[in-house]
Formats: structure tokens, C-alpha cells, sequence
């Protein structure tokens, strides 16, 4: 493949530095297959493209083998709103993406220490593996996709973020070393010029009929809403309610502490998070497809799991379960693992929406309908 002389100047220079500041690393810095790699990545960066990094599948693998990674991701910043929009990723599933943006993006405890470096920086720098490994997102969001180590390059521009990009490991992966880091710094101006185009909500409807998908975030004091633009978009061709349709039915629900919400092709789960009034993730609405097992009973369930799962269908941590019902933290895990061990489910999310819990609907009065 043809390279301008400006490209292969890049690769030259990159491969000098990198070998310069991990001299003291063993093996090979930079194969041939690499160079190889890191040629076809600069000269695609460089080319006029309206769709973003990772949705240029040979740009993403290629990205992938370069990286020696398992899983891409990129986000763009909203100032207005300071969060992560128009998530994407590669080699998982989409469903991440959409979860990270609605929610588990404002319990990341790793992007708010990286935001404040212009380098690229690997998780375990800012955050040690144990914290890390006891937190709600690793819980809840890493974990169940299989990923653990990650290094992380912010975009910036005239001194402000415009999004960044992500690359991970699974956990028993090795670590990312100094080698990745040092490439991840070199492509950052060929990556924040790359960073142009609109996330697609292609794969929604899947999404949802498969296990449901987490929708929607709400603040304790109603006064933050947060819904994936995808998600709002694929609501309004699916029952032809408008944005503001939606919210102020959630609202009014969340508002009349409804848990259900029933729409034509859809129903919507809320449950409720006990932490301070000010929190972005107080309430959590979860969107299920319409189907009858959703509220069966699961008679291999015991009465205590049965409970513990309508709680965690609440929007209770396991903390908050513990002192709900007076048992300790460690026997509240060990029942939460036998759930999702009998349901099959990966997460929470999935629990929400496979068990007799569902049993929501049957066993509340508060239950609410469009």
C-alpha cells in the first residue's frame, strides 16, 4: 500500500521514540508486523472519513492488533452537559456502550482522575486493582464484559476535552506497559481529528429484546435527566413519542413513585438508588421488552434470594440490602452470586429483567401505567 512521504516520516519517528523510552523493556518494541499496523492506522486516520474511529471496521482491528488489546472504546464530551455522549465501542457488545453513557459513566471512578492528564494513562496509575475491583463499575459494568486493564488517551482541543479513547484488557490479561502508552500518545492529533461523526442507534432494537437495556438516569431531586440520544431516538420511531413525550412520562412516574411503566412496545422498570439527594444515579429506569415470562415466579429461588432480588430490583446496592434486612454484607453477595448462578444472568440488569423479582408488578401497589 502506497505511503506519503509525510506518513512514513511519522512511522519513522514513532518507532524511534518508543524504542527510546522503553529501551528497558525486553523483547521486540516495535515488529514488523507492527510497523505494519501502525502504517495502515496513519494513513487511514489521515483519510477524509465521516464515520468515527471504531465504526471503520479494518481501521478497528487493526487498532485492536496494534494495541495487543480485546476490547476499543471511544466517547465525545459535552461541555454543556459535562458527561460522555455518542459512546462506541469494538470487539464488545454495543449494550456497553449505551450503559456507560446512561449511567455508569457518573459511578466511573478511573475517568475523573484521568481527565486531569494530556497523556495517555493506564487505569492502575490512578486507581489501585483492589479499589478498583470493589466498586460498583467494576462490579456491575467491567467485570461482566470481561475487561480489567485499561489505558486511556483524552483528546483535547484550545485547552478543552472533546472526548477520548480507550483500550482494554481482559482481567487476566497482562498489564499494558509503556510500549502502548508511548503509541497511544503518538496517534493522539490523527485520533482528535478523526473524531467527527454521530453514534448510530442501530442494534437498539436487538438490545432491548434481548435483555433489556438501562435507559435512563435521574438525579434524587428530579432536576437531572439523563437518556441516550440513540435510546430517545429508536423510542420515537418505535411508538411515535416525541422526546418530551417520553420524559414527562418517566417523570410523572418517578415523580408518583411508580416502579412500571408500561408503553406499546416496550415496558420501563424504575428503581430507586439510596444515596445523597444531589446524585446523578438516584433513580435508574430500566427499558425490557414486553414479555409474559417477565413476571413468572422462579420457583428455584429461595425466599431469601426471592427478596433479596426484589431490593436489587429497587436500586439497592448490597450495602443497603445488608442493612435493609439486617444480614451481613458477605451473605448479601453470596445470595446476590446464587441469583444470577441459577437465572443465568451476567449482571444486575439482567437479573432485573429475568427473575420472578419482576415480580414487581404482582407484588407492589404502587404499580403505574402510561
Amino acid at each position: 500500500m502506497y505511503q506519503p512521504a509525510k506518513a512514513r516520516r511519522f512511522i519513522g519517528c514513532v518507532t524511534i521514540a518508543i524504542n527510546r523510552d522503553c529501551e528497558r523493556e525486553e523483547g521486540p518494541i516495535l515488529n514488523s508486523d507492527d510497523l505494519k499496523d501502525l502504517a495502515f492506522v496513519a494513513y487511514e486516520l489521515a483519510q477524509p472519513d465521516d464515520r468515527r474511529v471504531l465504526a471503520r471496521p479494518r481501521l478497528a482491528e487493526r487498532l485492536l492488533s496494534l494495541f495487543r488489546a480485546d476490547f476499543l472504546g471511544q466517547t465525545q464530551w459535552n461541555e454543556e452537559t459535562q458527561a460522555f455522549e455518542k459512546p462506541l465501542c469494538y470487539n464488545r457488545d454495543q449494550r456497553m456502550s449505551w450503559e456507560f453513557e446512561v449511567y455508569y459513566q457518573h459511578c466511573d471512578p478511573i475517568s475523573k482522575h484521568i481527565r486531569l492528564r494530556s497523556d495517555a494513562t493506564s487505569t492502575y496509575e490512578v486507581i489501585s486493582r483492589r479499589r478498583l475491583e470493589r466498586s460498583e463499575y467494576y462490579a456491575d459494568f467491567l467485570r461482566p464484559h470481561r475487561v480489567s486493564h485499561g489505558i486511556d488517551q483524552y483528546l483535547f482541543e484550545d485547552g478543552k476535552i472533546i472526548g477520548d479513547f480507550r483500550v482494554w484488557r481482559k482481567s487476566a490479561s497482562k498489564e499494558f506497559a509503556n510500549r502502548e502508552r508511548q503509541l497511544l500518545i503518538a496517534l493522539r492529533p490523527m485520533l482528535k481529528n478523526a473524531y467527527r461523526s454521530m453514534l448510530s442507534g442501530d442494534g437498539l432494537e436487538g438490545a432491548v429484546h434481548a435483555n433489556g437495556i438501562l435507559a435512563v438516569a435521574i438525579s434524587a431531586d428530579h432536576r437531572r435527566y439523563i437518556c441516550s440520544p440513540a435510546l430517545i431516538d429508536w423510542i420515537s420511531r418505535q411508538n411515535g413519542i416525541s422526546e418530551n413525550g417520553f420524559k414527562n412520562t418517566v417523570m410523572a412516574a418517578v415523580r408518583n413513585r411508580q416502579t412500571f411503566v408500561s408503553f406499546p412496545r416496550f415496558d420501563l422498570k424504575i428503581g430507586w438508588r439510596n444515596v445523597a439527594s444531589h446524585s446523578q444515579c438516584a433513580i435508574i429506569c430500566t427499558v425490557v421488552p414486553k414479555c409474559e415470562r417477565n413476571f413468572e415466579r422462579h420457583t428455584d429461588l429461595t425466599p431469601r434470594e426471592r427478596e433479596v432480588s426484589r431490593l436489587i430490583a429497587q436500586g439497592m446496592t448490597d450495602r443497603e440490602i445488608s442493612e435493609s434486612l439486617g444480614i451481613a454484607f458477605w451473605t448479601v453477595r453470596t445470595h446476590v452470586g446464587n441469583v444470577l448462578r441459577k437465572l443465568d444472568a451476567r449482571n444486575r440488569v439482567e437479573l432485573i429483567n429475568r427473575a420472578g423479582i419482576v415480580g414487581l408488578r404482582a407484588d407492589s401497589d404502587t404499580t403505574g401505567s402510561a
